[in-house]
């Protein structure tokens, strides 16, 4: 019976440390600092594609790019890139990018989200996803 109890609890210490290993940490404006640079690790599962939560004011948090020349994952966030991003997404299908609070470009939404290979939202974080084809992944948080 010992034995057992011991089994048990380091087979649920797998599964939790296994389950937490491949989620990012709720990306909020007050837990995500703009100088973070941990790669960040993001189950896509957990960001549906739901175009009603995409509308609205986005801050770019991280953006990481997985395979590079040192094997090293790259990671740039506004300190280290030295400038602010925000996506403005309205619902009549338009995204703006502003840099630094100035326009930098404008596409439509489906544009935007054919740019990257996944993305998924959710209530207070926007992921675009381009690791399987070498790219980045790029967190926003809401505003």
């Amino acid at each position: 019976m010992r034995g057992c109890a011991g089994l048990c609890a380091l087979v649920g210490a797998v599964l939790l440390l296994a389950g937490c290993a491949l989620i990012e940490p709720k990306a909020s404006p007050d837990n995500t600092s703009e100088c973070d640079e941990t790669p960040p690790r993001i189950d896509m599962d957990r960001f549906p594609r739901d175009t009603s939560l995409l509308w609205g004011a986005w801050r770019w948090v991280k953006r990481t790019v997985f395979f590079t020349a040192s094997g090293r994952p790259s990671v740039r966030t506004p300190c280290s890139a030295g400038y602010t991003e925000t996506l403005i997404i309205r619902p009549e299908g338009i995204v703006e990018v502003y840099r630094n609070d100035t326009l930098a470009y404008r596409e439509t939404l489906r544009e935007f989200l054919d740019t990257p290979l996944d993305w998924g939202v959710s209530w207070d974080s926007l992921i675009l996803n381009s690791v399987p084809v070498d790219g980045p992944v790029t967190i926003y948080v809401r505003k």
